[in-house]
Parts: C-alpha cells; sequence; structure tokens
C-alpha cells in the first residue's frame, strides 16, 4: 500500500519499554517534533545517478524505512551490511529502504563507492541541502526512521544495541528496529518509539553555507545551450553535440577540464576587457563554478520535466532570405571551375588555405545592409574571409584583395548585420576571393561556401569599412621563443572603430592594438592570447571614436621554438607568407565614417 505522506506525528512514549531503553542504553532525548504531509513531501533528494527525486515520490511500500549513513563513520559501516539484510528479509513483506546521506563533506562519487564496498542492497540518497535532516531533525549517521503504511513516523533511534562510541557487544541483545518493524506490519505500535541512535554527529550546514543544487536540468543546460550549443550540435564545428543530459554527462570531465583552463568556450581577450565586446563568449565566474560543482558532484540530473526546452536553430538563413547569393565558384590562382560537389575536404592531415572566386554582375555599386557566410561542410570548416576586388582599381592582385576584406566568419560568431544608416561598399562588377581554412577530422567533406547579402533601400549615413594594419617585412630566428614585430597607422581623419580581428599563424601567441591619441595619451584597444586555431573578431556595441591624428599600434609575438607544439619546423628562419607554414602579421579593423 502507498504511503500517504500525512506523516502526522503519533504521540511517541517510551514508558511502556522504560526497563529495556536503560538495558539497551537507549534512553529517549528528546520527544519528535511535530510534522505534518506539507513539511516533507516537497523534500527533494538527489540519486547517486544525479537524479533528483522528490520524497512523495518514494512512497511505495508497506513501510518505510530511512537509515542514515556515513562515509568514514565506523559505526554506520558496521550497521551496512546489516542494514542489507533486513532490506532483503523484510522486501517480501512491503517494506522498502532507503540510505539517507547528509554529511556536507561526502560527494555523490565517495557515497557510491562506500556503498559499493559496503554492499548495500537499498538505494542511498544525499540530502544535499539537508532539508529531510533538518525537518526530522536527525542527528547521527546511523539514525533510522520508520512509517507506517498510513505514513505516520512509528519509531526513530537505533537500529540495535551492539554499537556504540568506543564499545561494541558481540551481539544485540535488543534489535530496535526488527522489533518496530513486525509490530508496524501486524499493525500495532511498537514497544519503544525513540531512543538514541549513537553514531557520528551529523554537521549541519549553516543557511549562509547552504549549498545551491547544482542540477543539468536547472543549471547546466542552459549554461551548454547559450554557450556552447552553437558549435556542439549535429553539422557543426564543434566534435560532439551537447544539446542533452545525456551528452553533457558523457563528456562532463572533459567539459570541466577545458572550462577551468578557459579553453571553451573559445575567448582570447584579456579578462581586463570583459565586457567591451558584444560577442564575448567567456562564461561568468558562477557559470564556471557551477559547471565545476556540477562535475564534482556527480552530474545530477535533476527533474526532467524542468529542462528548458530545446534551443530552436534555424536551417535558412539566420539574416532572412537574402537579396542575393554568391558562392565560390572558380579555383582563384587557375581560373578553373571548382567541381560540381564543390572542394573536396581530405579525412586527414592539414590543409593549406585554400582560395576560391565568385564573380558579381551588378552595374553600379550596391550597399550592403547585412550579410552571412554559409558553408556545406560546416564540422571541418573553421573560417572563412571573403575579400572583393574592385574592378575600378587596376590590378587584380589575388590573396592580397583579403587586405581590405568584405566579410569574415568564424565558429560561433553572429553574421554582419548593420544598424540601420550603417552599410559596406560592394563595388560595381566586384571579384569576391574566398579564402578558406578548413581541419580535418577523419571524415571525407565536400564544401561549397556561400554568401548571402541584403542590400540597403538607400545609401547609408555611414559606410564601414575593413582596414588591416600589416608588417610583410619581418624576420622570426630559428629557435626564437618570444619575438616581437610592430607596426602602425595613422587615421587622417576621425573614425569609429566597431571591431578587431587579429591574424597570425601558427607561431603566433599574443596580439595588441594600442591607441597613441594627438594629446599625447595611449590606451590599449585590445590585448588577445592569440591561438590559430580559434581566430575571433572582437565587436564593439558601439563605435569607438578615434579622432584625426591618432596612431594605431599593433604589437605581436612568435614563438618559433620546439617548446612550441603547432610549429611546423623550429630549425627555419620565418618570413611573411600565405601558407600556415609561413607567418602573417595582420591587425584587421572595421571602422564607419560619414558619408558626405
Amino acid at each position: 500500500m502507498n504511503l500517504r505522506w500525512s506523516l502526522s506525528l503519533l504521540a511517541l512514549s517510551i514508558a511502556s519499554g522504560a526497563a529495556l531503553a536503560t538495558d539497551a542504553n537507549v534512553e529517549a532525548a528528546r520527544r519528535a517534533p511535530q510534522i505534518t504531509r506539507a513539511a516533507l513531501e516537497d523534500v527533494t533528494l538527489l540519486g547517486l545517478d544525479g537524479i533528483q527525486h522528490r520524497l512523495a515520490e518514494l512512497d511505495e511500500g508497506s513501510a518505510l524505512v530511512l537509515a542514515y549513513t556515513g562515509v568514514g563513520c565506523p559505526i554506520s559501516g558496521k550497521y551496512g551490511p546489516r542494514l542489507s539484510r533486513f532490506r532483503e528479509e523484510y522486501a517480501e513483506r512491503g517494506v522498502r529502504f532507503l540510505g539517507i546521506n547528509a554529511n556536507p563533506q561526502d560527494t555523490l562519487d565517495a557515497i557510491a563507492s562506500d556503498a559499493q564496498e559496503l554492499g548495500l542492497t537499498f538505494p542511498v540518497f544525499q540530502d544535499l541541502r539537508q532539508e529531510l535532516t533538518r525537518r526530522l531533525d536527525a542527528k547521527t549517521t546511523t539514525e533510522v526512521f520508520v512509517f507506517d503504511g498510513e505514513g505516520d513516523l512509528r519509531y526513530r533511534g537505533a537500529i540495535d544495541d551492539q554499537y556504540t562510541l568506543g564499545a561494541s557487544k558481540p551481539k544485540p541483545t535488543v534489535n530496535l528496529l526488527a522489533s518496530a518493524l513486525d509490530a508496524v506490519l501486524e499493525g500495532g505500535a511498537p514497544a519503544v518509539t525513540e531512543s538514541d541512535a549513537p553514531g557520528c554527529l551529523i554537521t549541519r550546514i549553516t543557511p549562509e553555507d547552504m549549498p545551491e543544487a547544482v542540477t543539468y536540468s536547472g543549471d547546466i543546460a542552459r549554461i551548454l545551450q547559450n554557450n556552447c550549443e552553437v558549435c556542439h550540435r549535429p553539422g557543426q564545428v564543434g566534435p560532439f553535440a551537447l544539446q542533452t543530459y545525456d551528452q553533457a554527462r558523457g563528456w562532463a570531465e572533459m567539459i570541466a577540464s577545458v572550462v577551468s583552463e578557459e579553453r571553451m568556450p573559445p575567448w582570447n581577450a584579456n579578462e581586463r576587457f570583459d565586457g567591451h565586446f558584444i560577442n564575448e563568449r567567456r562564461l561568468t565566474k558562477s557559470e564556471k563554478a557551477k559547471v565545476a560543482q556540477w562535475v564534482a558532484d556527480g552530474m545530477p540530473r535533476g527533474n526532467p520535466d524542468e529542462d528548458p526546452a530545446p534551443r530552436e536553430w534555424s536551417d535558412g538563413w539566420r539574416i532572412g532570405e537574402p537579396d542575393v547569393v554568391f558562392e565560390m565558384s572558380h579555383w582563384l590562382r587557375s581560373g578553373e571551375p571548382l567541381a560540381e560537389e564543390g572542394y573536396r575536404v581530405p579525412r586527414e592531415g592539414t590543409v593549406d588555405y585554400q582560395h576560391f572566386t565568385a564573380q558579381t554582375s551588378f552595374a553600379e555599386d550596391r550597399w550592403i545592409q547585412s550579410m552571412e557566410i554559409r558553408s556545406q561542410a560546416t564540422d571541418v570548416v573553421h573560417h572563412v574571409l571573403i575579400g572583393a576586388h574592385d574592378p575600378k582599381d587596376g590590378r587584380f592582385r589575388g590573396e592580397q584583395e583579403l587586405i581590405n576584406y568584405l566579410a569574415v566568419a568564424v565558429p560561433g560568431d553572429t553574421p554582419s548585420v548593420f544598424p540601420e544608416g550603417y552599410a559596406k561598399l560592394l563595388p560595381a562588377g566586384a571579384t569576391l576571393i574566398f579564402q578558406l581554412h578548413y581541419t580535418t577530422n577523419g571524415k571525407e567533406r565536400f564544401d561549397r561556401s556561400s554568401i548571402g547579402m541584403i542590400f540597403a533601400e538607400e545609401p547609408p549615413i555611414f559606410a564601414v569599412r575593413s582596414e588591416a594594419i600589416l608588417n610583410q617585412s619581418f624576420e622570426i630566428p630559428p629557435g626564437a621563443e618570444d619575438f616581437e614585430v610592430r607596426t602602425e597607422t595613422r587615421l587622417n581623419e576621425e573614425v569609429g572603430l566597431i571591431s578587431y580581428f587579429p591574424h597570425m599563424h601558427q607561431r603566433g601567441t599574443d596580439f595588441q592594438y594600442i591607441a597613441h591619441y594627438p594629446d599625447g595619451s595611449d590606451e590599449e584597444l585590445l590585448f588577445s592570447d592569440y591561438d590559430f586555431n580559434w581566430q575571433e573578431s572582437y565587436v564593439y556595441p558601439d563605435p569607438k571614436l578615434l579622432p584625426a591624428g591618432t596612431v594605431i599600434e599593433c604589437i605581436a609575438h612568435y614563438d618559433n621554438s620546439a617548446k612550441n607544439p603547432n610549429n611546423p619546423d623550429p630549425t627555419q628562419a620565418v618570413h611573411w607568407g600565405d601558407q600556415t607554414w609561413e607567418e602573417m602579421f595582420v591587425g584587421y579593423y572595421d571602422h564607419v565614417i560619414p558619408l558626405d
């Protein structure tokens, strides 16, 4: 019969068992507080599988025994096998046993390991926030509570009289738990209804130290949805999906590691720039702490009914239906058409940067209000950089057209959507140059990346322009561990900076932008720990105004030593070059200027 958790506590008396209590050292220590159904039915306990359970859900059986346990408590350990034996003996009579651990120092992993070593045959739950413990006023790690089929508490106290602190008998002389169960199952009242339970005292958590129960349902799912799922879902650059509890639990240790080392989410701007950029992907300290606690606690599941709704990801264009789409169609250097299935990305190996073109056909200049780069093989496309050659500028410069790029796409970033009155110029008859960085993942893929554009209905007030601060004349000596390269540019007019995009290759370690103002003052605009595998843009929420005469200086460092695991060859001097085994020094920046 199901326990009906009214749990109004019967008046407990030990008068009828006074002599027995004295012999068994079970003098009553206190009278139990009155407990109503409302006081216990909302208590939640954490299973060793990390799933939260309401105590009201565990009310099956003709009687229920809540048995407190504790990792490392000698008396609790000695009683473990006995409780398992009782559980087996009384199972046929419908009695359910639940172990309760309320020790704040015991983790789920420790509780599970201890239960396995003790051979416990009943489930053990963690009273993480000591909700049940406070309401029952449980004191020690050997205390048991017996509820009858009506949901009334009929006995609380010791299991028997064999073990006490510092002493033990060869065998028990008074079997308090067994006697209470027998009486309850026969419809009667136990002779002893309350006794002291010698064991290790349970440390009570103060309200200010009360841990927040971190669960997948309540916390982790939202952190993953907001910060990880953009890449970690099928078909994206993340190597595995993180959209379900089972997926997150399976990768939990890896998640905790990369989060603590700040390798994920990928965001390389120094912490002193936190809050400066609208596309920042750094987890907050609170979110990092929750991830660490969740893994340390054994990846608690929480209540699946409280999982956030699955995040919906658009299969179409995020900018809306484009006015025009251009896809890479020809090889840049040879001019040959790309195969119909697209560029073949091999299963393994390093793929040098690939360059393709697409021809526009507009007879007049157009102003781009928003644009989005899409790739067919998103799981192997690391970044796409697109430049536009203006035929009015004369000689076609090939890869050099990328210095003043039109668009860039890196995993996790949002499309370029400019505010009203802002737009970027697409010159009439422009040839688009696509630079693709592919990263192999063991699977053959085919890609034909494209760019969709939505045009402004009228000329903008501000033109968005992309510029590059570069140094092409450096030489990095063999074995150099911290080689510095600098260069600068002077602004001839007032501009509004809107983003930065530093670019180096596999030896780059950090990149810095500094503004030297006409009044002699300086300001650091960005310092990023460069990661070739996660090249990023840094976007302001509003333009940052720099006066005419400002000098923007870029400073970068390179590691050409054997200590750099990405170094292709530390024995060679390194110069400027397009391919990954060469090097680059480019400080891209986007800015806006008013149109006359």
